[in-house]
């Protein structure tokens, strides 16, 4: 299973690559053969929300533009009556050593850091260049997990998969075509490199790898490890082999789910999929551990009857039905580490742009203080936001609190344990100017070595939103 281990672009987007080079990052985005440096980004107006008259506008743009060298405009987004404001990004190009200007209009800025969104996956979709020495921000920008690429909650044949692939239009028509020939290639079983796969081979290898696996499995193709030792065990039962499987289902929910795809067995029954590059897994929401329990409460009874677990299961549906920042909170209020009052200023406090100011008023009650105290920070990033930071903590402090619980670790593998469930790591070659999937390791029984802790890691950062739940680390 691969999570949500990256920071989203989407949150600030170009603005957010801006800052990353004010403090000393280059950023390098590329269209073929051509490279360009970002050099910073300007939103207009400076302290106004927006120009109520638009030659005001045109005015500033055309003395920012001027102040930064004259750049170039390759780029202006199209302009409507409401286009009160803007942002302007400069840009070296490595080649011919000009500076080029994009520049993208909006109707008016938005409170906080990040004024106006312009994300990589717009700006490449508007301009024809992509980040290219950024796997995070690659993933990001493409977004090829399977909820991205097919339908979801709806069984899908397997051997058509290739086929049923979306024509995404914010991909280039090269990457739709890689992306097809790869699965189409698995299914198959044909190790031809794809041209021009090998620039992605990440993302594909890490993304892509969660949809070509059940491809992999229903046809044999490419398949090492435990593949026979599953299906003895897991399908011979049921008077099936693998080549008996015709369709796989996708969860919708995408991201930090415990699973990353469903084989169809039966009518009521399915097995399940985690998929992992050659490198292993991330973190795990709980998110579908609760799903499955519930789903199944025979096979579960064991776990859910045990009277070291119930205080652990109370705990875990809490974080799977609250929202990622609605879940810390309650748990906190609940543990004595925050007031109900504090949990109210924490969350009125979220996404307001307010540095680090320990010494605020808000700030000054002995809950939100170790908040403050249990997670680092870069108090100078120009996004920082205290509210995020004082939500990491608090999440920090709950993972913390979980993991000293007596036989937590032995919780999450009693439920692994019972789940029927396969691990799949998925691993591509390069080769002949382009890449394949050409293997497809089957781990049956699943392992859980080590000790299984509760995470809040990247989900929680000081400089966002959180971009999922309280999670568990599987080694």
């Amino acid at each position: 299973m691969r999570a949500l281990e990256f920071i989203k672009e989407s949150e600030g987007g170009i603005i957010r690559r801006g800052q990353e080079v004010s403090q000393g990052k280059t950023i390098t985005f590329a269209k073929g053969d051509q490279q360009i440096n970002l050099v910073g980004t300007t939103v207009l107006p400076a302290n106004e929300l927006r120009y109520d008259v638009q030659d005001d506008l045109r005015a500033s743009l055309k003395d920012t533009l001027a102040a930064n060298g004259n750049p170039t405009v390759l780029y202006y987004s199209p302009v409507n009556p409401k286009s009160g404001a803007a942002l302007i990004t400069v840009w070296h190009d490595q080649t011919t050593n000009q500076r080029l200007a994009f520049v993208k209009f909006a109707n008016t800025k938005k409170a906080g850091a990040f004024p106006i969104t312009w994300t990589n996956a717009d700006f490449g979709r508007d301009t024809g260049f992509s980040q290219i020495n950024s796997k995070i921000a690659e993933r990001a920008q493409f977004k090829l997990k399977p909820n991205e690429l097919f339908p979801t909650d709806v069984d899908i044949s397997i051997t058509e998969l290739a086929g049923t692939v979306k024509q995404r239009t914010d991909l280039s028509p090269e990457i739709n075509q890689q992306i097809k020939q790869l699965l189409s290639n698995v299914t198959n079983g044909d190790d031809t490199p794809v041209a021009g796969a090998d620039q992605y081979i990440t993302t594909y290898e890490v993304d892509l790898g969660e949809s070509a696996a059940p491809i992999a499995l229903a046809t044999g193709n490419f398949v090492s490890g435990s593949y026979k030792e599953a299906e003895s065990a897991l399908l011979t039962p049921l008077g099936l082999s693998w080549q008996d499987i015709n369709s796989v289902l996708f969860p919708g929910a995408g991201s930090n789910l415990l699973y990353d795809s469903y084989l169809r067995l039966t009518e009521t029954t399915t097995l399940k999929v985690s998929s992992k590059d050659k490198k292993g897994g991330a973190a795990a929401a709980v998110t579908g551990l609760v799903k499955d329990i519930e789903e199944n409460p025979a096979r579960f009874s064991g776990i859910t009857k045990n009277k070291q677990y119930q205080e652990i299961l109370k705990i875990i549906k809490t974080v799977a039905d609250y929202s990622a920042k609605d879940g810390p909170i309650q748990l906190a209020i609940q543990f004595g580490f925050i007031s109900s009052e504090e949990g109210q200023l924490i969350l009125s406090k979220l996404g307001q742009g307010e540095k680090f100011n320990p010494k605020a008023s808000w700030a000054a009650t002995p809950g939100i203080q170790m908040a403050l105290n249990r997670k680092g920070a870069k108090f100078t990033d120009p996004a920082y936001d205290m509210g995020y930071h004082v939500l990491a903590g608090v999440a920090e402090l709950i993972a913390d609190h979980l993991n000293k619980m007596p036989g937590i670790s032995n919780f999450f593998k009693a439920v692994l344990e019972r789940s029927t469930m396969i691990q799949v790591k998925s691993a591509m070659k390069k080769g002949q100017g382009g890449a394949n999937f050409n293997n497809f390791n089957v781990i049956y029984p699943p392992v859980f070595n080590g000790v299984i802790k509760v995470v809040a890691g990247n989900n929680y950062m000081a400089t966002r939103k959180p971009i999922g739940k309280i999670s568990f680390k599987v080694p």
